[in-house]
């Protein structure tokens, strides 16, 4: 069988430290022997950074902005001022929280799941995952918002002690700075406790554990706020494009992805010194569109999770627009695509099955954290559905496939093995 040899990898005592140097390799070799210049989106995040390691604020062409969330933008900006205003500092910083993800799915995988061969092979399957090595070269928020919450996940889960608490809560406050939908996160995890198996005797001390983090989040929230309605004279909490990703989801050229040059999208008319009032007249212009249209915003529903979920290898447009040789290679990245393609696709293969094999061998995992992924998937599956899908939503998801990938491969080849980690599952 081919699963023998490769579990006796898996088992041997230099497989992690290989497999971590060969997953730092990797992206090393793309960030130095791929070099990319940062378009759109990256090279707008590039420029933020630059701003506020000027002293020049967060800013746009003279005027304060808070058009995207400043968490990622001013992260960018601490590290430009302290070691240079370089794409490559930014890269670096991609590189070491990649790494630390990497660890993070380890350490989940081993408490939640208690399988030490899943938590080998997960890494395996990251290292080797060609998207998320390839992001490691960009500017953008994916790797810095992946990594805070796998940090905050494992915090909530793994610690206790008021200390941790604090720093959850910072972290879950840093990832609401950069993408707001994730403030309702930490009720969840106080929801699994509810329903978990301690409910009736250890309910209180969770419920004052998540209002902990909540007002831990709120010290880290309020300043940006309170920045906000000084600099826009009303308030505004994080961001002001909210009404402008809901009109770009739901206007009459709309297909369930991105649309911006229809010319109802055109109607907000937005200007970085109007941004708010843009923003107001987006929302209205959308959901004014939504109440006319019910059907077809019902009807763009599935058409949405399609484009949220169907495609995988999106960083190939970013090497498409910001790598000087692209045209040059452009069979080997098409090639790198379509194997991307592929293995993304049986990765969601490998997660759905876990859904199965989870209600047969739930006692085998630590439950009901093992559905937190699931959650996590539904969660940002039912924001598309409001908004709009596009295929990078679901980047800070993957880890979590990943993990019950792993888990159906080690469960259908080899069962539930004894391992030398996680017997003891999560304490809490």
């Amino acid at each position: 069988m081919v699963a023998a040899p490769l579990f006796q990898l898996l088992d041997s005592h230099v497989f992690l430290p290989v497999c971590f140097i060969l997953f730092v390799a990797l992206r090393v070799a793309l960030i130095f022997f791929v070099p990319i210049e940062m378009t759109s989106d990256a090279s707008w995040y590039f420029n933020m950074a630059i701003s506020i390691a000027n002293g020049e604020g967060y800013s746009e062409a003279g005027y304060p902005t808070a058009y995207w969330p400043v968490g990622y933008p001013g992260f960018l900006g601490i590290l430009f001022y302290l070691f240079g205003q370089d794409q490559l500092v930014g890269q670096i910083a991609n590189l070491v929280m990649a790494a630390m993800s990497f660890l993070l799915q380890l350490e989940l995988t081993r408490q939640i799941f208690r399988s030490e061969a899943a938590a080998r092979l997960g890494v395996l399957l990251l290292t080797l995952y060609p998207n998320h090595a390839a992001y490691t070269s960009f500017i953008l928020t994916e790797i810095y918002f992946t990594f805070l919450l796998l940090l905050a996940v494992y915090l909530y889960i793994t610690r206790s002690h008021w200390f941790w608490i604090w720093i959850c809560g910072i972290v879950f406050g840093l990832a609401a700075l950069t993408k707001p939908q994730v403030v309702f996160l930490p009720g969840l995890l106080v929801l699994f406790h509810v329903f978990g198996p301690e409910r009736k005797g250890r309910l209180r001390p969770h419920l004052i554990k998540g209002l902990a983090i909540y007002l831990t989040m709120a010290m880290v929230l309020v300043p940006w706020a309170v920045r906000n309605t000084m600099v826009f004279g009303e308030l505004v909490l994080i961001s002001t494009n909210g009404g402008a990703t809901l009109l770009t989801g739901n206007n009459p050229t709309a297909s369930g992805g991105y649309e911006e040059n229809d010319p109802l999208v055109a109607q907000r008319n937005f200007s970085v010194q109007d941004q708010v009032e843009s923003d107001r007249r987006a929302k209205k212009l959308a959901t004014d569109w939504i109440r006319e249209n019910p059907m077809r915003f019902v009807e763009l529903i599935p058409l949405k999770i399609w484009h949220l979920w169907s495609r995988n290898g999106e960083a190939e447009w970013a090497y498409e627009g910001g790598y000087r040789y692209y045209e040059q290679y452009r069979d080997i990245f098409r090639t790198v695509r379509w194997i991307n393609q592929i293995f993304y696709a049986l990765l969601l293969v490998g997660s759905f099955a876990a859904a199965f094999l989870l209600i047969k061998h739930r006692d085998k995992v630590t439950w009901p954290w093992a559905l937190l992924g699931y959650c996590l998937m539904i969660y940002l599956t039912l924001i598309s559905v409001v908004f709009s899908g596009q295929p990078r939503f679901h980047f800070p998801v993957m880890p979590w496939v990943i993990m019950y990938a792993a888990w159906t491969a080690v469960m259908v080849t080899v069962g539930h093995p004894r391992e030398r980690y996680g017997q003891q599952g999560i304490r809490i």
